[in-house]
């Protein structure tokens, strides 16, 4: 279903409500990027509990919204609308090493989703019909963060854009943290299957330290021009990223939608290739 100009105008009277309940009195909410892993995050011990010291540090928001790359489609579109619910969307030999009855029974985000279509109304979003819950990527991590569901949250489908408008995104997101939403970017700063090893003694790649202390100095040093550009300047990028780089590129909405001041709460390698690393931004 498309959203019009009109219907967008529609929803700003019932907006304008929800901005006066959603007001955030201190500071804006961080924006924030996860290292998903893998699916075995719903009950990885390890890494559960260094998303649950994370999550117990953020305030608390009043919504959330998120974008994957897991999740993607043409043009821009926003995912579930209604009460949340776990995909599994993931292959079966997997699904087979968790439990069947995994969920994230977030609130409501009817009000929510149509809030974020207002905001990107310029962009002409449109409500995904078919989509029946969250993606793993999006679901597993909030199971950490906030194991309680209780907020909504909004899935956007990772569109087909450039590094420039994925930024441009995130910027026209940003006002949402005023009314304390959480703008939650879930990729890897680091994603090459292909080099990864499973095993307790697992080695690091050194192109993956390489390009993940890349990663750290550049978000500190706040260059957003390399960032933009990271397949030229970051080193190894055609190994970090021997992919299209979305589960990188989804970090530059993040970084759009903040002030560009970033902490690592959680950082480290696994599997050898993969970064754990999960940045706030403030």
């Amino acid at each position: 279903m498309k959203i019009s100009r009109r219907q967008a105008l529609a929803f700003a009277g019932a907006t304008i409500l929800t901005r006066a309940r959603w007001a955030f009195a201190d500071k804006p909410m961080p924006a924030g990027f996860v290292g998903h892993g893998s699916p075995m995050l719903a009950i990885d011990p390890v890494r559960g509990a260094e998303l649950r010291k994370w999550g117990s540090a953020l305030p608390k928001p009043t919504g959330i919204v998120t974008i994957t790359p897991h999740y993607r489609a043409r043009g821009l579109k926003i995912g579930h609308v209604g009460k949340g619910k776990a995909l599994y969307s993931f292959p079966d030999f997997m699904k087979a090493k968790l439990p069947s009855d995994l969920d994230y029974p977030s609130p409501d985000n009817t009000q929510l989703a149509h809030t974020v279509a207002d905001f990107l109304a310029p962009l002409e979003p449109s409500f995904d019909e078919s989509r029946a819950g969250f993606d793993h990527t999006t679901w597993m991590p909030l199971r950490h963060l906030f194991p309680d569901a209780p907020v909504p949250v909004v899935e956007i489908a990772m569109p087909f854009f450039q590094e420039k408008d994925f930024f441009k995104l995130g910027r026209r997101l940003s006002p949402l943290r005023h009314q304390g939403v959480l703008i939650l970017a879930s990729g890897s700063i680091t994603h090459n299957l292909a080099s990864m090893n499973t095993s307790e003694n697992t080695t690091e790649r050194p192109f993956v330290r390489a390009f993940d202390d890349w990663a750290e100095k550049t978000l500190r040093e706040r260059d957003l021009d390399a960032l933009l550009d990271w397949r030229k300047r970051a080193p190894n990028a055609e190994l970090a990223h021997p992919d299209d780089g979305g589960h990188f590129r989804v970090l530059l909405v993040a970084l759009g939608a903040s002030s560009g001041v970033a902490t690592f709460p959680i950082t480290g390698i696994e599997m050898g290739t993969q970064s754990k690393r999960c940045i706030e931004l403030s």
